[in-house]
């Protein structure tokens, strides 16, 4: 097929119009950098390295870009590369999983060192439950190895996390018992066992007695 023109597109990419009417969408970089032009003959093949080429500079472009505003997963990061405007393309896959791994050999994803921030702000700051926050772990894709040991390391009780709790969401003492059973049930939808949720409300309402 021969290039018969290159239209420049949003998000930094040329399309390229061929004599058999086809449009083909390519990095601009990645063809400044081609051997080729407009007028230029490209076999199949060719064509082929090209686009591949191009998909695997800008999920590269995209790991950098993504994790510029924030931490993520291997298996995130993967995942978040093979998605265009909410959709799932399957043909991503390997392109994003190159760039996931480049982006683990610069050191830019950590998983252990992922899992050991998110355990602690799980923990700490949204009060989950070991058991729950090593369940959110792995479904970010973190080992579950690695997240039991990133959530163990985290030096907090469940009854002390259930107390946090009952503080963040100000209840009071004074409730009635039908509000104590709701205040027990949300604590349990929580992830809080029936043990943690009973020590938590028994020293809640000490500290309210003593307050």
């Amino acid at each position: 097929m021969i290039i018969t023109a290159v239209k420049p597109t949003r998000q930094s990419r040329v399309a390229l119009l061929t004599d058999s009417g086809e449009e083909f969408l390519v990095d601009k970089a990645t063809w400044e950098e081609s051997p080729f032009g407009v007028d230029s003959s490209l076999s199949r093949e060719e064509l082929e390295e090209l686009l591949v080429a191009s998909q695997h500079r800008r999920a590269k472009n995209k790991a950098i870009y993504l994790l510029s505003k924030r931490d993520y997963s291997r298996k995130e990061l993967e995942q978040k590369l093979c998605r265009e405007k909410g959709k799932y393309i399957a043909e991503n896959r390997e392109a994003a999983a190159e760039a996931a791994a480049t982006m683990e050999e610069y050191g830019y994803v950590n998983d252990e060192a992922y899992a050991k921030r998110m355990a602690r702000r799980l923990c700490l700051e949204k009060c989950y439950p070991h058991r729950r926050a090593e369940q959110a772990l792995c479904e970010k894709g973190i080992a579950r190895a690695t997240a039991a040991e990133a959530v163990a390391a985290v030096d907090v009780k469940d009854w002390q996390l259930a107390l946090e709790f009952l503080q963040k969401k100000r209840y009071t003492v004074s409730n009635s018992p039908e509000q104590k059973g709701r205040m027990a049930a949300a604590m349990a939808r929580y992830g809080f066992s029936y043990e943690d949720i009973h020590r938590a409300m028994a020293a809640f309402a000490e500290d309210e007695n003593n307050g």
